[in-house]
């Protein structure tokens, strides 16, 4: 009888923590997430979805994402593109149908002094002035 109560307490404890893992409930889960070098995030911070549309400038890098981004979600394209270290990347986005372009330059490997980089686009509607590039240290 002891075990069996002894085994549900364990089960139970094991429930509960990968399910607060998956949920973000753990210390430490604000964090943001680490991605490797070349990754594309874009989060819709707004309360209508968007299309987008991201594409390298170059063809050389072949890299081309069209997609909606549901009201308050993040989407995200793990090594989106790759290059040399130290080579510059330049994305262009486009939000909504008609927009105009939203240029942005990053190094997806790094430089010889730093880490590889993740883009990451954020806005809350479809006008560019609302559109924010940033490039944050990936893995």
């Amino acid at each position: 009888m002891q075990r069996r109560r002894y085994l549900r307490a364990i089960g139970g404890c094991l429930g509960a923590v990968s399910v607060s893992g998956c949920t973000g409930i753990l210390p430490g889960s604000n964090e943001e997430p680490e991605y490797p070098g070349g990754t594309l995030v874009i989060k819709n911070t707004g309360n209508n979805a968007v299309p987008v549309s991201v594409e390298t400038k170059l063809d050389e890098y072949d890299a081309s994402l069209d997609t909606e981004v549901a009201a308050g979600t993040t989407v995200v394209r793990r090594e989106f593109v790759t290059a040399e270290q130290g080579e510059i990347v330049m994305l262009i986005a486009q939000l909504g149908l008609t927009g105009d372009d939203i240029r942005f330059q990053f190094l997806p490997a790094g430089g010889e002094d730093t880490p590889p980089e993740v883009a990451q686009l954020t806005f809350e509607n479809a006008v560019e002035a609302s559109a924010t590039w940033t490039a944050t240290s990936g893995e």
